[in-house]
């Protein structure tokens, strides 16, 4: 029997029980991925039943991969129907309290995102973080929402999938940025309080991008890290990222990844390193990613590039 890594509280019990939590049934599959125990993304695949009362420990993020089904819940003594399709987003928030049922096998991606207040760890959560880039701290108690379109948070969440199931070989940069840009949509689309945006516009000031790009460009051989280029300057990724883009055109990712290749591509013109030296030497954890990213921003591999000059 297959056994799901997402737990809920059975409502009767009041004992941690795993998805599916129906007697004698169990997933049809399942792949799991964790990041900074910040995040889970987990693929199921799930056959028709019906669920028992259950009470969410955390966040739950589901988008829906499967075609249109009926789902049948039980939410504070009301019967809802609701009829989800693929790109689909549910949100059922730390603490919801429901039953249900769907009448056919589905395949759904679910996001689990830690509340902003465990332990007493709330300023280390990610919810909580991206709520203090919004300037408001106390803006981390989420709503219910079932079966919304949401384009933003369905591309972010394949993303982030993507991203696991390939072993991260975009760097943990590309990770916190995909991350933070969830949770702040999140917030800003299902907080219970009304979000207070706070916009900067000019871009960075001549010595904060000069000191981020010196920054850049002497730490292309390791995993540049989102939350200390902005840390750096005393301001929040949030913000940093679009500052960032407004001085320079690009992304601080993309703008990385031009480094990187261009880095590797004067080792290749003055140096007799191998393929696999440079990939290490620009911040690429293997050849196959570094060839990869080499041919998608010059149009060819590192190995025809050098036999070229």
């Amino acid at each position: 029997m297959i056994q799901g890594n997402i737990k809920v509280i059975d409502a009767v019990s009041n004992k941690a029980v795993p998805l599916p939590v129906t007697p004698g049934t169990s997933l049809l599959a399942t792949n799991s991925f964790q990041f900074l125990n910040e995040l889970n993304i987990d693929r199921l695949y799930m056959s028709a039943c019906e669920m028992p009362e259950v009470i969410v420990r955390e966040h739950l993020l589901t988008l829906q991969l499967s075609p249109q089904h009926l789902f049948e819940t039980w939410e504070d003594g009301q019967l809802k129907q609701i009829h989800k399709g693929v790109g689909s987003v549910t949100l059922a928030p730390a603490g919801f309290r429901f039953r249900g049922r769907w009448d056919r096998d589905v395949e759904i991606l679910i996001l689990t995102l830690k509340p902003a207040a465990i332990r007493g760890a709330s300023s280390r959560r990610l919810i909580a973080k991206c709520a203090a880039q919004l300037h408001d701290t106390n803006q981390t108690e989420l709503v219910r929402c079932t079966g919304r379109l949401d384009s933003q948070i369905w591309h972010l969440g394949l993303a982030l999938e993507a991203e696991f199931k390939e072993g991260n070989p975009n760097c943990r940069y590309f990770w916190e940025s995909l991350t933070n840009a969830l949770a702040l949509r999140v917030l800003k689309q299902y907080s219970a309080k009304e979000p207070k945006i706070q916009h900067y516009c000019g871009g960075l000031s001549p010595h904060q991008l000069r000191r981020t790009i010196e920054y850049i460009n002497d730490n292309l051989a390791t995993h540049l890290s989102l939350n200390v280029l902005a840390a750096m300057l005393g301001m929040s990724p949030y913000y940093f990222e679009r500052l960032f883009k407004q001085s320079v055109g690009c992304t601080p990712h993309q703008y990385i990844l031009q480094r990187r290749i261009e880095r590797a591509k004067q080792l290749l013109r003055t140096t007799q390193l191998s393929i696999m030296e440079i990939a290490f030497q620009v911040g690429c954890k293997n050849h196959s990613h570094f060839s990869k990213l080499f041919r998608k921003l010059t149009g060819i591999s590192p190995r025809t590039y050098r036999n070229s000059l």
